[in-house]
């Protein structure tokens, strides 16, 4: 640079500092300088006294210090600030400088753009003074900041595997080092892998790991270009690379290795533990990691932690002495790189705030769109250990919302999840993948993955599995997770932890919330239309967006890792504005199940049931009422299912001994029943109360309705049920195909 008369500089940015030096009485202007090509830069030096500098303080900081403000063409930064003075000391918060060159004083925490929205001449001079007074006081590294690194970034990174040190324990273990991607700027990403058993590598990396003495962190300095920068730099921070680099190198096997076409690279991995001050814990281990350009054995060799013997290497020092260092260890170039863990479970648990570790054998029943969204959510936020059942496998149209790509097309649906979690962990990370059937009791390994599970989630969109899991005694915890055909809601059904709510009482209450809420209104109704999938009659599918099947499952999966520290059972109902995006939740109350058993079929309902029944004929005493029951059948359990029980139609007929139940509005009222449930609820029998002081025995009337009802759904060949309140009791009678049961 040349010197310049101070009216010759153009750079708006440093004219503004020129004003304010020449505002301040306690800076000095010393001269202007400009370098000339491209980009152009011009400088300014300046002695800018601080009067709150202590003038004998530990840091060696003095109240006027020689400053050089450099500002490059364009300003999109704020200029540079160099301290000139020869003995200016080490201290933290300084930028990457050349060795032998000022230091860099580092200002702000902010980046840079949000600093020039507010940067005057004025205030950046004020910033360079309080700098260097709080450098002074000790107080410029806030007690709540993050540790100063040791080093500073060379632009390089080497990603590990997160239990790098028991692998490296290993003798069965090589590392491989491989570039990831291209990148288009200065900075490489390597990654150190495990090299597969038998396989073969050009470029097998050896690996030591050396620990240094604990330290305070103060100031930071470049990376090594060689052993020997490194080697000052830790002798600096009291530590000896040369014994821990041998120490190291002695405790990996070598056992006659020939010499001759060993590993021709070698990755030194150094930890740092950092304290906050002298004598205090290390609060945190920071690494860096050095690409040595020369292989173990040559390395183990410079340093006399090996020896050679008719062209092979040996580690056996105390058989032959200790042997002499062949070579200079310490020219040994190194490539260095900032070291990047690959992320575990318990590393995204931290990054996503995951409060739990969620269960330790999760299995996920269905990974098609919903499914596969959430175990998506849960591997990446370190919630459980899953494994998965799904007997389909991926179809083009399946593109649309599965967790998939096109290299996946004809894969089963579990092999893409077990694919796409390995991608994320670099590593399997499923415990089991099972592509069967999860209806199919027969399959053994099926039948030992649900067993051995503590959670098990079911996304698989039909009825049939968390009916049949309701009979299940196994101990797991069972869940139901489902989207409305529209997309606009989503449902999540959960066991209690003893099982004692099942799957079976959750999906009838549900129902009966479905018709009694006025969400429930549009709730099942509306959906976006179907499509043809394929040339099949089953080959058909509901139009659903990925963004609706991504925003509920965020929603289920945030819920369900609450839910899952909870012992009671829970229903949780949800729906979405499309246009808006706002989230409705519902809640809903849940009564314990009760049943009723016949000697071939088992009536199911619960105790708000009982209750509605109860109050009902309350109200209408001491004449008798009564009305419909609508729930549903499923003959493949022999199970019917009461959801709901009707108040009597107004033209019914009450009396103290007789009840007919009339049918004004029924048809009406069963049809929005039908239409808010989906088809799936609808009549399955009646209900009336006996007077006081009778019990729920059947008379001679309830005989006859018996005999009415069985003609009538003659039909359709299904069984019906007779339900009778009495003073004390409830009674079910079933007819058509079964026997009656009390409770």
């Amino acid at each position: 640079m040349r010197a310049v008369d101070e009216r010759a500089l153009h750079l708006p940015r440093l004219i503004q500092v020129l004003a304010a030096i020449r505002a301040s009485r306690e800076a000095a202007f010393v001269g202007a300088f400009v370098a000339n090509g491209e980009p152009s830069c011009e400088a300014i030096v300046i002695d800018l006294t601080c009067g709150e500098v202590p003038s004998r303080n530990p840091v060696g900081v003095r109240r006027t210090e020689r400053l050089a403000i450099f500002a490059p063409e364009g300003a999109e930064r704020p200029p540079t600030v160099l301290a000139l003075r020869k003995g200016f000391p080490k201290t933290m918060h300084v930028n990457a400088t050349p060795v032998g060159t000022p230091r860099s004083l580092c200002l702000y925490f902010e980046p840079h753009r949000a600093v020039m929205r507010s940067w005057t001449g004025a205030n950046f001079l004020r910033r360079i003074q309080w700098w260097l007074v709080n450098t002074a006081n000790g107080a410029l590294h806030a007690v709540d900041q993050p540790l100063e690194q040791p080093f500073f970034d060379s632009g390089w990174e080497l990603i590990i595997p997160p239990n790098l040190l028991e692998l490296q324990r290993r003798p069965d273990v090589k590392f491989v080092v491989t570039r990831q991607g291209h990148r288009t700027d200065d900075r490489v990403t390597l990654s150190l892998q495990v090299l597969p058993p038998g396989a073969a590598a050009n470029h097998e990396f050896g690996l030591a790991v050396v620990d240094v003495p604990p330290a305070k962190h103060f100031q930071r300095t470049n990376m090594p270009a060689s052993l020997g920068e490194l080697e000052e730099e830790m002798r600096a921070r009291g530590s000896n690379l040369q014994d821990a680099l041998k120490s190291a190198l002695e405790s990996l096997p070598v056992a006659g290795l020939p010499r001759v076409g060993s590993s021709d690279r070698f990755v030194l991995l150094v930890n740092f533990p950092v304290t906050r001050q002298e004598g205090d814990v290390a609060e945190e281990v920071q690494r860096i990691a050095l690409v040595a350009l020369e292989g173990r054995l040559g390395l183990g060799l410079k340093l006399g932690a090996y020896f050679e013997h008719e062209g092979r290497v040996y580690n056996q020092a105390t058989v032959l002495g200790n042997p002499p260092q062949d070579g200079d260890w310490r020219a040994i170039q190194t490539a260095p790189a900032a070291v990047l863990f690959a992320p575990n479970s318990a590393a995204f648990r931290e990054y996503s705030g995951t409060a739990n570790v969620g269960p330790l054998n999760g299995t996920i029943v269905g990974v098609g769109s919903l499914g596969s969204e959430l175990l998506n959510l849960f591997l990446r936020s370190g919630w459980g250990e899953w494994s998965v059942v799904d007997g389909d496998h991926l179809k083009p149209h399946n593109l649309a919302r599965h967790q998939g790509y096109a290299r996946h097309l004809g894969l089963p649906k579990v092999e893409v999840s077990d694919l796409l979690a390995t991608e994320i962990f670099g590593e399997k990370k499923l415990k089991t993948i099972l592509a069967v059937d999860a209806c199919d009791q027969s399959n053994e390994p099926l039948r030992q993955v649900l067993d051995e599970s503590d959670l098990i989630v079911d996304c698989s969109t039909t009825l049939d599995f968390p009916r049949l899991a309701s009979r299940s005694e196994r101990r797991g915890r069972h869940v139901s997770l489902f989207l409305t055909p529209s997309g606009n809601g989503s449902v999540l059904l959960a066991e209690d932890r003893g099982r004692n709510t099942r799957l079976r009482s959750l999906e009838s209450q549900y129902y009966r919330a479905v018709i009694e809420h006025p969400w429930g209104t549009r709730h099942l109704t509306s959906h976006l239309g179907k499509y043809w999938s394929g040339a099949s009659c089953r080959d058909i599918s509901s139009k659903l967006p990925l963004s609706a099947v991504v925003a509920h499952a965020a929603v289920l999966a945030e819920r369900l890792a609450r839910i899952a520290e909870q012992d009671e059972a829970s229903m949780a109902v949800w729906d979405r504005d499309p246009v808006t995006g706002a989230v409705s939740p519902h809640s809903v109350q849940l009564m314990p199940p009760c049943d009723w058993k016949s000697a071939h079929l088992t009536v199911f309902s619960d105790e708000g049931l009982v209750a509605k029944l109860r109050r009902m004929r309350a109200e209408s005493l001491p004449r008798e009422t009564g009305g419909i029951l609508v729930g549903y059948h499923d003959l493949n359990l022999n199970e019917i299912h009461i959801v709901d029980a009707l108040p009597p139609p107004p033209d019914s007929h009450h009396s103290e001994g007789h009840f007919i139940r009339g049918v004004a509005g029924l048809s009406e009222q069963h049809s929005e029943i039908q239409n808010r449930t989906a088809n799936v609820v609808g009549y399955v029998g009646e209900w009336h109360s006996h007077p006081p002081g009778h019990s729920s025995r059947q008379s001679p009337d309830d005989l006859v309705q018996v005999m009415k009802l069985t003609l009538g759904m003659a039909e359709d060949g299904l069984p019906f049920v007779q339900l009778i309140v009495g003073e004390h009791d409830v009674a079910v009678y079933t007819g058509g195909l079964l026997e009656d049961a009390r409770l």
